[in-house]
């Protein structure tokens, strides 16, 4: 038995940043988890913390064969004591989610448990206490407590999370940073940026680690760097000296060393930075004369570009923001004109015009001919007049290659920001655009409004809405197609179908919204929906005197979730099945794109004596090079081998070759009864098709029917 209560309010999560103290309890929505013997006894519970400030959201339980699907999504859990298998579920239940606070309740007409006998003996099996349901006071001051300790231990992950992303910020701008900087420690080097290493020589930082800093300048210099060192240490400030440094050709420059106290993956440090005159700033950048050098703007990665246009317009207010890709026109045709360098050159050069324009804006140069730019104005047509201008002026450059003048000109393809989105899915979003665009014209300007229709977005907005409401309200119902042995082995064996009905009541194959599901890491709840619902069909069927298997297919969702197979091997225990009853299945082609977490999974299976098979095999241009790295025990080959045109002969040859490799093949897709005898004659193990069953929504099949 299931029921749900809401109250309107926040999630706990989106209500830390309001706790004025620590003491102070959050006045936000609580996930309250009760298992109890009644739903009345679980709703007067709710009704004492609601009573007393707590607002929850009250899922009642009376199975705990049930609470492992609801654990991963609670912020507390009431367990009464006295319910079946109460001690062996908590540390059940602890595995899935460990960070829930479980208190178990007992009273006077329970019968004695040593596993409840006091809360020491209650905290050693997972429980954080043991409340006599009568103790109210008690009861609520331990809810209290839990919550207090939730919403602590949740704004230090959000401070951790938000230390880490200024720490990679930081080294972001480190990397991209025009000035040689490095850290030192007890005066040797532990880190150093890319201008650091270029200066001084150094191909890869490994070279440069543990190397001291007095290496790397003059002898002339030498006393004066311990010295200004030293006092650095003893004052923490020092002002900036000049040194005379060694460059990586062992030649003498001078430079500015500034000092600062700093620290390095939590240790402290100082911060050495170099700022000079370039010394080979003025020699030929090509050394052949075959064309002009020059000047290249500061090179931003990707995340120094996304950073500075956030910092330059986080407190502009303009109407109309875009990113721009601007892609140069008829690159391959300049490089097979004027040679790679030759063509660099002109992209060099078109970067340069860009990077001037942007007025401080940053240009990020994607790949050799292919630019980002980031515009923003008052209207739509601010930004196609801003856009023009970058058009005009490269349109206008007189580039010399070769003594070849070249003329050079670009396209842009921009998309407007809608509702201040984050920019990387800005940026990701123009190059996706830029992309599907595919042949671009000449020396033009298109821009994609918040308004232009995007049928592919809007087709996965529509289904992602219908999948979360199916999850929601579990709008999903299962079929079973039976998989017959053609080697004499009369066990029942069906594999699981998955439909998802719409708003009308229409069943949804999966191929309508599985895929989305997974592109929105949704389907892992799906997966865990038609895990319990299948185990719990099977454990009814098999108690009428069935000896049934299942196969269940996997998602890619659940084979990359690292937590999925610890919830598995909970899910299977409570349903109390042999470990042979349930068959996982994936496919090849998830198997073949997350190939290390596949096999991690096909061997997780196996730890719980469970089988597995992989699904949709042969698509692939070398499946049994995927297939070597996975200890399956079944395969169902694809569909379209089962009807290829080279006829059986292929079929018969990759059968034999399964089996020589001790798997078990499965074939689909059998749809007439003259199939049977040449598969029979191939070595097939299993069929399965319309022709046998379709999928229907029980268990029906006559396994005893000799056809």
């Amino acid at each position: 038995m299931l029921a749900e209560q809401e109250h309107e309010c926040r999630p706990i999560k989106d209500s830390i940043a309001d706790m004025e103290t620590p003491s102070s309890a959050p006045a936000s929505t609580i996930r309250l988890l009760v298992a109890e013997r009644t739903e009345n006894d679980a709703y007067a519970l709710d009704s004492l913390l609601r009573a007393n400030g707590i607002v929850t959201r009250l899922r009642f339980i009376d199975d705990l064969s049930l609470a492992v699907d609801h654990v991963s999504s609670a912020d507390l859990m009431l367990i009464n004591s006295g319910l079946p298998d109460a001690a062996e579920a908590i540390p059940a239940i602890k595995r899935i989610n460990n960070r829930l606070p479980i208190i178990a309740l007992r009273s006077d007409e329970q019968p004695a448990d040593l596993s409840f006998a006091s809360p020491d003996a209650a905290m050693q099996h997972g429980a954080c206490d043991l409340v006599h349901r009568e103790h109210q006071t008690h009861l609520l001051r331990a809810c209290q407590r839990e919550i207090e300790s939730q919403c602590l231990t949740a704004r230090l992950v959000q401070n951790k999370r938000a230390l880490s992303e200024a720490e990679q910020r930081c080294q972001l701008l480190l990397q991209g940073a025009e000035a040689a900087i490095a850290y030192v420690h007890e005066g040797m080097h532990i880190y150093a940026n890319d201008a650091y290493l270029k200066l001084f020589g150094f191909a890869d930082a490994e070279d440069l680690i543990g190397l001291p800093l007095i290496d790397l300048v003059a002898d002339a210099s030498v006393e004066q760097l311990r010295g200004e060192l030293k006092a650095f240490r003893a004052a923490d400030k020092r002002d900036d000296f000049d040194v005379v440094a060694l460059n990586g050709d062992g030649n003498e420059f001078s430079c500015s060393v500034s000092l600062a106290a700093a620290q390095y993956e939590g240790e402290g440090c100082i911060q050495v930075t170099l700022r000079f005159d370039n010394p080979s700033a003025n020699s030929a950048a090509n050394g052949n004369g075959s064309a002009t050098a020059l000047p290249i703007p500061p090179r931003h990665g990707i995340g120094d570009f996304l950073h500075e246009v956030e910092g330059a317009t986080r407190n502009a207010n303009h109407a109309s923001r875009a990113m721009f890709l601007v892609g140069v026109d008829d690159a391959a045709v300049l490089r097979s004109t004027f040679g790679l360098q030759g063509a660099e050159l002109v992209c060099d050069r078109i970067e340069l015009m860009l990077s001037t324009l942007s007025e401080g804006m940053p240009c990020l140069r994607i790949n050799p001919d292919l630019f980002a730019i980031y515009l923003f104005g008052s209207t739509l047509e601010d930004l196609r007049k801003q856009a023009n201008e970058y058009r005009s002026a490269v349109e206008e450059l007189l580039l010399e290659v070769n003594e070849k003048t070249v003329r050079a000109s670009i396209h842009m393809i921009g998309v407007e920001e809608v509702d201040r989105e984050a920019t990387d899915q800005l940026l990701e979003r123009a190059y996706r655009t830029y992309i599907e665009v595919g042949e671009h014209t000449s020396n033009s300007i298109e821009i994609h409004t918040r308004n232009t229709p995007d049928v592919k977005d809007d087709e996965a907005t529509r289904v992602m809405k219908l999948v979360n409401e199916a999850i929601e309200k579990q709008k999903f119902m299962l079929l079973f197609q039976p998989i017959i042995s053609l080697r004499g082995d009369n066990d029942e064996h069906y594999e699981v179908f998955l439909r998802m009905l719409d708003r009308n009541g229409e069943q949804m194959v999966p191929h309508q919204f599985l895929e989305t599901a997974i592109a929105n890491n949704v389907a892992g709840k799906i997966d865990r929906w038609v895990i319990l619902q299948s185990i719990k069909m099977l454990s009814v069927h098999r108690a009428k005197g069935h000896s049934t298997r299942l196969t269940i297919n996997i998602s890619a969702n659940s084979i990359a979730d690292p937590e999925f197979l610890q919830w598995l091997s909970v899910a299977i225990k409570a349903a109390r099945l042999p470990s042979d009853a349930v068959i996982f299945q994936l496919t090849e082609n998830d198997a073949h794109t997350y190939l290390r977490q596949s096999r991690e999974f096909v061997e997780g299976l196996k730890k719980l004596h469970c089988r597995s098979s992989l699904s949709r095999f042969g698509l692939l241009n070398d499946p049994f090079e995927t297939l070597s790295h996975l200890p399956v025990d079944m395969v169902k080959l694809d569909g379209s081998i089962v009807s290829n045109d080279s006829g059986t002969e292929y079929l018969n040859t990759v059968i034999k070759k399964l089996q020589s490799k001790g798997k078990l093949t499965v074939v689909p897709m059998v749809e007439n009864a003259g199939m049977l005898s040449a598969l029979w004659q191939a070595g097939a193990n299993y069929i399965q098709g319309h022709y046998l069953q379709e999928p229907v929504a029980e268990m029906s099949y006559d396994f005893s029917t000799d056809e």
